[in-house]
């Protein structure tokens, strides 16, 4: 009788709710780091960008973003300061072939470093100014105009990014990105600029050991 107990089962089965089946369960990862920065956007430019470039040049264990902002408000002859009185001499006397008289700010809009072993953002050129870090002369303006300009100081042709500035990196283009509404397919290095505009390389910036695709993998 056992085919008549199973037949007795069956019907008395039939009408009852099919058991649920549990749902996956949906793990949100945890939010990425983001620098806590006071962003002033009044009167900012809508920038769609961020363009990285770096120093070419070694850290040092105290600030030398103080240099950089030095040297870009100074007048230079062959890409060293000289004085105002300098300038104008060797000008008159055609000593030189490169006159750069001081511009309004420094190029970029902030610079990163490390100091004492720690990292460090500063402001640099104000948001409501075109840049002046990667326009192409001759052929386009467009990255100084559309592109916050960002310089993280250090050689990065020679060493890759120290872990915790490279964090701290990452960590500063996450704040940007949300306060601009920029994608991570706009954040840049120096170098792809010239890609941008389908012409040849002129720079390496921000250093052959500083990998864009895997930053932007990282955002």
């Amino acid at each position: 009788m056992k085919w008549l107990t199973g037949f007795i089962e069956w019907l008395t089965g039939l009408g009852k709710p099919a058991p649920k089946e549990s749902s996956p369960t949906v793990v949100t990862p945890p939010p990425k780091p983001r620098l806590e920065l006071a962003v002033d956007v009044s009167g900012s430019r809508s920038w769609k960008g961020i363009c990285w470039h770096h120093s070419a040049s070694p850290d040092k264990v105290t600030r030398d973003w103080d240099g950089i902002v030095k040297y870009h408000t100074s007048h230079r002859v062959d890409f060293n300061i000289v004085t105002p009185e300098e300038f104008e001499r060797r000008q008159a006397n055609n000593q030189g072939k490169v006159f750069q008289k001081p511009w309004k700010a420094v190029g970029y809009h902030g610079g990163t470093e490390l100091v004492n072993g720690e990292p460090i953002f500063q402001w640099g050129r104000s948001l409501s100014m075109v840049g002046a870090h990667a326009g192409v002369a001759g052929v386009s303006n467009q990255f100084n105009e559309d592109f916050i300009g960002l310089c993280c100081i250090g050689n990065y042709d020679a060493v890759s990014p120290d872990p915790k500035l490279w964090e701290f990196n990452l960590a500063l283009t996450r704040t940007l990105m949300d306060v601009f509404k920029i994608s991570k397919e706009e954040v840049i290095g120096h170098r792809e600029v010239f890609d941008r505009l389908k012409i040849p390389r002129q720079k390496s910036c921000p250093g052959l050991k500083f990998d864009m695709n895997q930053f932007r993998a990282e955002i």
